[in-house]
């Protein structure tokens, strides 16, 4: 007996969403990190960097740049998985379609 076309395609997005959850997280972990641990130790970082305190080139200039990086990393990353699970669930759907014994 076939399956039902929900119960093919019910993994696709549990696996995609799981993986996109994780990247949110470890994503968040990283922006965190950069936000705090930088201004944590900003105190002991008192030399001066082209006439300004380091602490000070570090928030005006690290910290966004870093932030940007995250965003790109993560439209990378879906970009490909969008792909990916596109690719799967189109298989998945047209396996399904040929033991249904449909012609095209």
């Amino acid at each position: 007996m076939p399956k039902s076309r929900a119960s093919l395609s019910a993994s696709v997005p549990t696996s995609y969403w799981r993986r996109n959850l994780r990247l949110i997280l470890l994503l968040l972990i990283i922006w965190a990190a950069l936000t705090f641990v930088p201004a944590f130790f900003a105190r002991s970082l008192s030399f001066d960097f082209i006439g300004w305190p380091f602490a000070f080139w570090m928030a005006a200039y690290g910290a966004p740049l870093a932030y940007l990086i995250i965003v790109g990393v993560y439209a990378r990353v879906m970009n490909r998985a969008d792909e990916a699970a596109e690719a799967e669930g189109q298989a998945a759907r047209d396996s399904h379609f040929d033991s249904l014994g449909g012609d095209r």
